[in-house]
């Protein structure tokens, strides 16, 4: 059976990586403690099916003043849902059976938007030519309002599509020195990651998926082994 690359295996082998373990986020296997002991120390978390992809089998945790953990994503079915328990047990009916695909994991959450306040991410495909990894093409994604509250962006609910440049100038007003800079190091935290990940599930071509924290800092949310390249068929000047 082809070994899987999970998101549970990607933080392992990226977090002990001189370069790519200062781009991650924080995680953690989900148990309930986890998840209580990260909510303790984040605004939110994110709790993230192990093998979930396109928004599904994810959901953003907070916790209400009144103590009450409100879950706010969709299921593995991509199902909406929203919910406040008063325990996280009872919301672990939603991921039943909870095992399946890996599990789940439990992920800092991460201020991933635009000065608008819309969650924004970049997509990178990186594939194999002659034994040397390349960057195939890269662009940006904004979300709509329907998906600010949990900042799920969903293919599904047809995001803006855009340049990176066009995503750093004009929804973050970066100059052009810390574009060059912030595409410079898309692009060789994107090689090394696949080149890492070759090394245990090999591919010959990945995409890569990006935030940006707080409006310049880069976050490597994770690696895919199947990218769909259609977007880019979306966007003009690719």
């Amino acid at each position: 059976m082809k070994e899987r690359l999970g998101k549970w295996k990607q933080f392992t082998m990226f977090s002990g990586h001189p370069l790519l373990s200062k781009y991650i986020p924080e995680t953690k296997k989900y148990t309930v403690e986890n998840l209580i002991e990260m909510l303790d120390r984040h605004e939110h978390i994110y709790l993230k099916n192990d093998r979930g992809g396109q928004g599904k089998g994810i959901f953003k945790v907070t916790k209400s003043k009144e103590g009450l953990y409100r879950f706010n994503g969709y299921t593995m079915k991509g199902e909406k849902v929203k919910m406040d328990v008063a325990k996280i047990k009872d919301f672990e009916p939603v991921l039943h059976p909870i095992t399946r695909f890996g599990g789940y994991i439990v992920q800092e959450g991460v201020n991933s938007t635009t000065l608008d306040g819309f969650p924004l991410a970049i997509r990178v495909h990186v594939q194999i030519l002659k034994d040397k990894w390349l960057i195939g093409g890269m662009y940006g994604k904004v979300a709509k309002d329907e998906t600010t509250e949990n900042g799920i962006i969903k293919t599904s609910h047809s995001p803006q599509l855009m340049m990176v440049e066009t995503l750093l100038s004009d929804h973050l007003k970066m100059k052009k020195t810390e574009i060059d800079y912030m595409i410079k190091s898309i692009q060789e935290i994107s090689v090394k990651a696949a080149e890492i990940s070759a090394e245990s599930v090999p591919e010959i071509e990945y995409g890569v998926d990006f935030g940006i924290k707080d409006f310049k800092e880069l976050i490597l949310f994770e690696i895919n082994t199947s990218p769909g390249v259609s977007n880019f068929s979306k966007i003009d000047n690719k």
